[in-house]
């Protein structure tokens, strides 16, 4: 009788650690996804960054360059739709058949 209760109680010890050891396993996987993660979305952040730098480093050129005037020109027409006085603008309208 004795050693049907020591049996039980390794049993039972048994059983607890490796239901322990069970979930550390499957707290340290989703601790590695979850950095694996943020490792490629800092990647892909960098990747934006490194995009812009030179986007900004390309604008700051054109500012910089002697015509200036003209690229000043260029965005006012392009992205604001100015036009110099008394200028007319015409637009291609297309129809689909």
């Amino acid at each position: 009788m004795a050693k049907e209760k020591k049996n039980r109680r390794s049993f039972v010890v048994v059983l607890v650690a490796v239901l322990l050891c069970a979930s550390f396993a499957i707290s340290l996987f989703t601790v590695i996804k979850e950095k694996n993660d943020i490792e490629k979305e800092i990647n892909d952040v960098e990747i934006a960054l490194a995009e812009v730098n030179r986007e900004n480093e390309n604008l700051r050129e054109k500012l910089n360059s002697d015509n200036t005037d003209e690229y000043v020109e260029e965005i006012a027409r392009d992205r604001l739709g100015f036009v110099k006085p008394g200028e007319r603008v015409y637009y291609e309208v297309s129809v689909n058949d």
